[in-house]
């Protein structure tokens, strides 16, 4: 037991440091990114912080440091995963003489110089060659940033930069390889090396052969037989799983082989769905490694001038065989020293070199500090130092055609060989228009550098976007990949013509811990829509352009705003109210699915009424599809009640000639049985959420029993057999008073009868029609309820004294209205208190649905503020307040009102 015991206060303590870890990487990354510094080094040093450096928060050895380490090895293996599954192989293939040489001089000189320098400083041969090799690497994310601040992404300079980074990535890892398998399995020698170099290469070449032909199709025919989407996500890791632990069998870098996996997952359809829901997995493991680098890092041994001098020696090396690599780029028009600087930060993959080095044991705490310092030294002076260059340079004069001259026969762009090429020089007005029809030809062919040198010499041109480039954007938008979208990201056009698309991206840019930034550029309700629905997206532009706002647009269901201004610079004044309607219905369809009520007849034609059209209610149903996965059950509501208001839709009970909406519908029926001229002006005048509430029949009758309106004081009831056995229905016509509700309801209580459900209308003249419905065996006797209830309208409100109920308040499940749930314990005058605190805070109450199980109550009520409006936070507050204990307040707003 006492063994137990122990074991739970380590899971506690355990859970404790997970805690600290994440809120402690969350808010530093944050920090840092508002202040534009790479996320990661915010997360390192919130590392030092809480490690044994500074505050000890965080233990490093022991069981709980063996548990945490656990965790950033997983992180660090979801890191390489993304990096595997963002790169194109195609792209790689086709990686420029410039960039390959760049890249290769930039591994070889860093390698060599590293080496040199640790075995000068008295390292042995192991440690020296796993110095070089932690230099090797360079940080493409940090530079693309840079670049793609600047709007030089479409530079030639960017463009041997990034594509030389991709290629020292491989080139990274496969020196990692090989040398982790040296230094950790005995003596350095020329036949270990080309051993172990030669075993790294099968495993690459069988990996990636293995992978890409079969996990494609192995995904696919898993896609086919599950019933699960999740399905899928759990065989990818399985395969990454199943290739690091292949990595390790081989005694190679773990790490290799779930880069490997990324890249056969990269190949599959379902790459983006995996990238997905594994990337929020990563969202929370991957600053895990960040962090824990930090608190391996000991801040007394870096601060030994040893160290600093070892650091100052090995960035000097780094810093030097990065500028020097731009002699790669030779015979280019391209500027050297640009290129040099883009190639100089480490980033994370030199931070995944030195934590591999401290775990096997190659270096010590002093030498890790050191490889530390130049990391973040690096990593650190590269972005001002970029932006200096860059802001020096002027951007070239811009060669353009003359705004007269028309575009050739067969347009501007052309594809020869697999790349897109222009057939003539365009003016610069052309430039969102050719910017997104070579967008639209990504899918099969890349952009020539022809095509790059224009967009380039135009980054600094001024960009108007106007109707008529909408077209081909839509083309881009139901057709264009991740390569299309990666092109118009670097050729600058979001930022200067769709700044709301440019802002999310940063957004999601700033939540991912690619090494890759590009691979935020995901548009997945625009993707899920196109994959399940593209005949549909194919033919209809305001689903097209809805899909694109709800992923632009945060939190679109309540940033109409947003939206508006989205669609109204795409040129689509006139559509851009309906699609933010269209945006926010969808969130209304997936809300409140596990709420039975939402499929009740009257908030089924409530919801009807307000989409008002089978082509609105389409749009908002594929796109709350669309929106994210939801869970099986969730689905099949979600198509439920779908079905049900395409029903009321397309075949509501009444169609009059004049009727305009179903509730017009309900009206001129329910008049034509009235028979009474007065009992048919009041159904004229009823609200419509009532007459969706009640059938024909019922609401003549109602019509009726209001007629003519009762003095004040005077209540008139009338009671009828409800359609549930046991049940009856009393409908009490009156005149609109203070806390009427709660009145009525003290007189059900008093006389015995338990309410199961209430609905309630009321006119602009001050007549009140309440229905409720009880449980009883017997029938109720009118005249009796009516006396007993003139009577309690005469006297003072008494209010119970309740206690254990709780209130939750949902905006988002009705159209029109806010719905309170109540529940707590079963007890004499809840109702009572509930609508006393209602009238307190001056809340109108349209419908009610009491229920008690088990000595407990699960009440539903549908209300508004006295304007017909949904409630604000406010006014859910004082509801509150009111039902804890506030005595209801004469002078507020009454409580029926419509």
């Amino acid at each position: 037991m006492f063994a137990a015991a122990a074991e739970g206060v380590d899971l506690a303590r355990l859970l404790l440091d997970l805690l600290i870890v994440v809120v402690a990487a969350r808010l530093a990354a944050e920090l840092c990114e508002r202040v534009r510094i790479p996320a990661v080094l915010g997360e390192i040093a919130a590392g030092v912080l809480i490690g044994p450096s500074v505050a000890s928060l965080i233990e490093v050895t022991g069981e709980r440091g063996v548990s945490l380490g656990v965790l950033a090895e997983i992180g660090v293996l979801l890191l390489l995963l993304q990096v595997g599954m963002e790169m194109d192989v195609a792209e790689l293939s086709k990686v420029g003489r410039a960039s390959l040489f760049v890249a290769v001089i930039g591994v070889v000189l860093p390698f060599g110089g590293g080496a040199i320098v640790a075995g000068m400083l008295g390292e042995d041969a192991k440690t020296a060659i796993f110095v070089g090799a932690a230099l090797t690497a360079t940080s493409v994310g940090i530079t693309a940033r840079v670049f793609g601040d600047l709007r030089a992404l479409a530079t030639t300079e960017a463009r041997i930069v990034l594509g030389a980074a991709v290629a020292d990535d491989v080139l990274g890892l496969v020196i990692l390889t090989v040398v982790v398998k040296v230094v950790t399995g005995g003596s350095v020698g020329i036949g270990t090396v080309a051993g172990t170099f030669g075993l790294a290469i099968a495993f690459l070449i069988a990996t990636g052969v293995v992978g890409m032909l079969f996990a494609p199709k192995v995904l696919d025919a898993i896609h086919r037989r599950a019933s699960s989407g999740g399905t899928i996500v759990v065989a990818a890791l399985a395969l990454t799983l199943a290739f690091a632990e292949l990595a390790d069998a081989a005694k190679l870098a773990f790490i290799i082989g779930a880069f490997m996996a990324g890249l056969a997952l990269g190949r599959s359809d379902h790459h983006e769905r995996v990238a997905r829901d594994l990337g929020s997995v990563g969202n929370i493991l991957i600053p895990i490694f960040f962090v824990q680098i930090g608190v391996n890092a000991d801040l007394s041994a870096m601060a030994k001038p040893s160290v600093l001098g070892s650091a100052a020696v090995l960035t000097v090396v780094g810093v030097v065989g990065k500028l020097a690599a731009a002699a790669g780029a030779a015979g280019t028009r391209a500027d050297k020293i640009t290129i040099g600087l883009g190639m100089i930060p480490r980033g994370e993959v030199g931070l995944i070199f030195a934590s591999i080095g401290l775990s096997n044991g190659v270096l010590d705490k002093d030498l890790y500090g050191a490889l530390l310092v130049v990391v973040l030294v690096t990593t650190m002076m590269t972005p001002p130092l970029l932006r200096l260059r860059l802001g020096r340079r002027p951007v070239e004069e811009a060669e353009f055609a003359d705004e007269s001259v028309e575009a050739p026969a067969g347009g501007w762009l052309e594809v020869l060989d697999g790349e897109v090429h222009l057939r003539a020089l365009p003016p610069v007005s052309q430039t969102l228009s050719i910017a997104f029809h070579t967008a639209a030809m990504l899918d099969h062919a890349l952009p020539g550098s022809d095509v790059m040198d224009w967009f380039a010499r135009s980054r600094a041109v001024p960009v108007a976007y106007a109707a008529d480039d909408t077209p081909a954007f839509l083309a881009v938008l139901r057709a264009g990949g991740p390569r299309a979208w990666r092109f118009l990201e670097v050729i600058g056009v979001f930022e200067r013509a769709i700044p709301e698309i440019a802002a999310a991206l940063h957004r999601r840019r700033a939540d991912i811990h690619d090494l890759d930034p590009l691979g935020a550029l995901r548009f997945p309700v625009l993707e899920a829509l196109r994959e399940h629905h593209g005949d549909v997206l194919a033919a209809d532009d305001e689903l097209v352009l809805a899909a694109l706002a709800a992923d632009v647009c945060e939190d679109a269901a309540g940033d109409g705003q947003c939206i508006v201004d989205l669609v109204t610079r795409l040129g689509r004044v006139a559509e851009a109210e309906l699609i933010a309607r269209v945006v926010a219905d969808a969130y209304l369809l997936r809300s409140g699915l596990a709420d039975p009520s939402v499929f009740e007849e009257h908030e089924i034609l409530q919801l009807s009424t307000h989409l008002a059209s089978p082509i609105h209610a389409r749009r908002a149903y594929l796109l709350a599809e669309g929106i994210d996965d939801l869970p099986h059950w969730k689905r099949e509501a979600l198509n439920e009640r779908y079905e049900l208001v395409e029903q009321a839709l397309d075949h509501p009970e009444l169609t009059g000639r004049d009727a305009t909406s179903l509730a017009a519908a309900r009206m001129q029926s329910a008049q034509r049985l009235a028979v009474s001229p007065e009992a048919a002006q009041r159904l004229r005048h009823a609200s419509t959420s009532y007459l969706l509430s009640h059938d024909p029949g019922e609401l003549a009758r109602q019509a009726r029993l209001v007629e003519p309106l009762p003095r004040a004081g005077a209540v008139r009831v009338a009671v009828s057999q409800h359609a549930d056995r046991g049940h009856w229905q009393i409908d009490v016509a009156c005149r609109d008073t203070n806390g009427l509700l709660a009145h009525l309801s003290q007189a059900l209580a008093q006389a015995g009868l338990d309410v199961v459900g209430a609905s309630i209308a009321t006119w602009a003249d001050g007549a009140v029609l309440d229905s409720f419905v009880v449980r009883t065996p017997v029938r109720p006797p009118a005249r009796e309820l009516a006396v007993a209830m003139e009577t309690s309208l005469r006297q003072r409100l008494v209010v119970p004294a309740v206690s254990g109920l709780t209130m939750e308040f949902e905006h988002d499940s009705l159209p029109w209205y806010t719905v309170c749930l109540v529940r707590g314990p079963d007890q004499d005058g809840a109702l009572q208190a509930i609508a006393a605190a209602f009238a307190a805070a001056g809340v109108v109450v349209h419908s009610a649905r009491v229920s008690s199980s088990d000595g407990s109550i699960s009440d539903r009520f549908t209300v508004s503020d006295r304007f017909n409006r949904k409630l604000d936070d406010d006014a859910a507050e004082r509801v509150r307040a009111a039902l804890e204990g506030a005595p209801p307040r004469r002078g507020l707003a009454r409580l029926l009102r419509r």
